[in-house]
């Protein structure tokens, strides 16, 4: 079982946060097994991209939410972040199913699972892979 973990905020981060999302969640809800996104401080009254989003695979999809309220929480004195990463990606990776977990972003196309399989099928217990990106522009996605 391969899980993604991917973290963001609904905050239109980037312009176009809703549309490069969908691409980028639905390549992954074909792609892994399970999908964690990990919703970090989305401001109160604003739904989560996920609820925003018509998606493939729902059945995969697990979603963590991180409120402000809660966010504030946890970072306790500290200076508050919009998005914090490390600790949004920790909260999605303490929840993953899978022997293999990717950590990915919101704007990744995920590859094909026989590629994602081909790459994973050597893999020993504590390794580590990494892949460059290759930079798609989202006009490409649309056509």
């Amino acid at each position: 079982m391969i899980t993604a973990v991917v973290c963001g905020r609904n905050d239109n981060y980037g312009g176009h946060l809703l549309e490069s999302a969908a691409y980028s969640l639905n390549s992954m809800l074909r792609t892994f097994d399970e999908v964690i996104y990990v919703d970090w401080n989305t401001p109160d009254e604003s739904k989560i991209v996920t609820d925003e989003l018509e998606l493939v695979n729902r059945d995969r999809l697990r979603v963590v939410e991180i409120r402000p309220a809660l966010a504030r929480e946890i970072l306790g004195d500290a200076p508050a972040q919009p998005m914090c990463e490390v600790l949004a990606r920790n909260a999605g990776i303490r929840r993953a199913k899978g022997d293999i977990i990717v950590s990915t972003n919101i704007d990744i196309i995920a590859p094909p699972r026989a590629h994602l399989d081909v790459l994973c099928a050597d893999l020993l217990p504590g390794e580590l892979i990494t892949l460059a990106k290759q930079d798609v522009e989202l006009d490409d996605l649309r056509k």
